[in-house]
């Protein structure tokens, strides 16, 4: 399954309308529906914003494959697809990312006033 047809699934779910999710993670509407109809992905500092609206983690909104390269060499495309499943170890490295820079965003909003 993309991540669109779960992000439109689990918005069904809670009853949000696209502009309700688009206010709460701060892009605009059309961002939102992009996301939804999966035209465009969310960085991973919007994706773990979109898991906390929905009371998810972060990995159970990733699509079951990722495409992670997409290159042209002498005329030919190459992609390469990875399948979804990320070492613990990688996913306690992005918890603490976040949340690191989410503490440095709190200091500097705090010392902004």
């Amino acid at each position: 399954m993309k991540i669109g047809n779960k992000l439109r699934g689990l918005r069904s779910e809670k009853g949000f309308s696209t502009m309700d999710i688009a206010e709460r993670l701060d892009v605009s509407e059309s961002t939102y529906r992009r996301y939804e109809s999966d035209k465009s992905f969310p960085d991973i500092f919007t994706l773990e914003k979109i898991a906390k609206v929905y009371d998810k983690s972060f990995l159970e909104l990733l699509p079951e494959e990722i495409v992670i390269n997409n290159q042209q060499q002498g005329g030919t495309s190459t992609n390469a697809i990875v399948v979804n499943q990320l070492s613990e170890k990688l996913v306690e490295q992005y918890e603490a990312r976040i949340k690191n820079l989410e503490e440095q965003l709190a200091y500097w909003k705090d010392r902004s006033k």
